[in-house]
């Protein structure tokens, strides 16, 4: 099947633009809370629905409003922010990683993949993300959503996916198609039929 590229790229992040969900962390990339605000969700949406994130994470902002604040603040107090949430081990990685980004990286995330892997709590996925959504680095991050995209458009589900698209825009194009995923490509019941891009997708193809 050959595939344009841009043309792909543009689709999914047209549709982006008109539907994206209004989420508390989606903020201007030039906003000195952007950082903070992306580790913190990242952290936090790791094994658990937006839907369920989003109060707490407005509730943390409030209560510790950036990276600095984190990393001063006692564990017992991150905890019991967290409270609820589960996996209490993200809550501690986060609260340890605050303090390295404090003491050795200035408060700056880093752009690269090794030194962000050796920070507590972030695998692959997380630090693909964070180089994407900060960086505007041309990475896709695997989740369930986009990884279900994938496979349903192309039979794959690998790293190799970022050579399929081509954009500019990285950091919009990784959101938009883990937005893609768990609006229109969902797991049950895909709206193919609202699907702006079903006519290159082997799964639209093979019903």
């Amino acid at each position: 099947m050959h595939i344009n590229n841009l043309n792909l790229s543009k689709k999914i992040l047209s549709w982006y633009d008109n539907n994206k969900r209004r989420l508390p962390w989606r903020i201007s990339k030039k906003s000195k809370k952007n950082q903070y605000y992306r580790i913190l969700s990242e952290f936090m949406l790791q094994q658990t629905q937006v839907k369920t994130v989003i109060p707490y994470f407005n509730n943390f902002v409030k209560k510790i409003p950036n990276l600095k604040a984190l990393s001063k603040s006692n564990e017992k107090k991150v905890l019991k922010l967290w409270e609820g949430l589960g996996y209490y081990t993200r809550a501690k990685n986060l609260h340890k990683t605050s303090k390295i980004l404090i003491k050795k990286y200035n408060g700056q995330i880093p752009e690269s993949f090794v030194k962000l892997k050796e920070l507590p709590g972030i695998g692959d996925y997380t630090a693909n993300v964070l180089l994407a959504l900060i960086y505007n680095q041309p990475r896709v991050a695997l989740d369930g959503n986009v990884k279900r995209v994938l496979f349903r458009l192309f039979n794959i589900n690998t790293e190799d996916a970022v050579n399929l698209f081509k954009t500019k825009r990285n950091g919009d194009l990784a959101e938009a198609l883990m937005e893609f995923g768990a609006l229109i490509c969902k797991p049950q019941d895909p709206k193919c039929h609202e699907c702006k891009i079903k006519k290159v997708c082997a799964y639209y193809a093979s019903e």
